[in-house]
């Protein structure tokens, strides 16, 4: 799972954008977005923050100077515990020629000391978006923790494993006209494009995904579908 291995998979299945999501963590993004600029893939900047309420919720940014300081940010309100690589394995940031540039010693899969409100608030206030993860999933998601999706937190999409799961959470859904992606969640290199989310865009960004979420969350919610003119592409 190295950059250049990530990019080079997603340029083979097709991805016109892909998003570095490590767990608590946004260093590895910073090369892989320099490799996808070579391989014409735009490579966005995030993170899969997990809130004190154990909800893991995606940031993803349009700049590595926003990414790092919300990775600076949640840092800070992690539990001051080290990791133990030889339980957990090894944390590290690997450049494009897949060489290890340092190994973070926190422990990163503990919950950091913000909640999803707080954490959505600073998302947002700093141009990214906020996507709750894996909602159909019984660990980890926000309605295995809090049992539905509250209303008044500005997401900007729900992601979901398997859309067949949409109809029976519809009613644990209060904030309404927030459109369901899927995306690979991948943890291994074979995984990646195994699900995708075809989006109408202008322009490759971060306000653009947000433009083309909103619109489809007013039409009807549902995954988003190829049938505007504009430029298309697949994350």
């Amino acid at each position: 799972m190295s950059p250049r291995n990530i990019v080079k998979k997603a340029s083979e299945v097709g991805l016109g954008i892909i998003a570095i999501t490590d767990h608590n963590m946004t260093e590895n993004s910073f090369y892989a977005h320099e490799l996808g600029e070579k391989s014409g893939i735009l490579v966005l900047f995030g993170m899969e923050l997990q809130t004190e309420e154990e909800v893991h919720v995606l940031a993803i940014f349009d700049s590595f100077e926003t990414a790092f300081l919300f990775q600076k940010t949640v840092y800070d309100l992690l539990p001051p515990v080290k990791n133990d690589p030889d339980f957990f394995g090894d944390q590290v940031v690997v450049d494009g020629n897949d060489q290890i540039v340092r190994f973070e010693d926190r422990l990163l899969l503990n919950s950091a000391q913000i909640s999803i409100a707080a954490a959505v608030s600073w998302i947002k206030s700093h141009g990214g978006l906020a996507i709750p993860c894996h909602i159909d999933s019984p660990t980890f998601s926000i309605i295995s923790q809090l049992g539905y999706v509250p209303d008044g937190i500005p997401f900007d999409a729900l992601e979901i494993r398997d859309i067949k799961n949409a109809h029976a959470l519809a009613p644990l859904i209060l904030q309404k006209h927030t459109p369901f992606v899927t995306f690979s969640d991948a943890h291994y290199l074979q995984d990646i494009g195994r699900r995708a989310t075809r989006l109408d865009l202008d322009e490759p960004s971060c306000k653009e995904i947000e433009r083309a979420l909103k619109m489809l969350g007013d039409n009807d919610g549902s995954l988003p579908g190829a049938h505007q003119q504009r430029r298309q592409e697949t994350v």
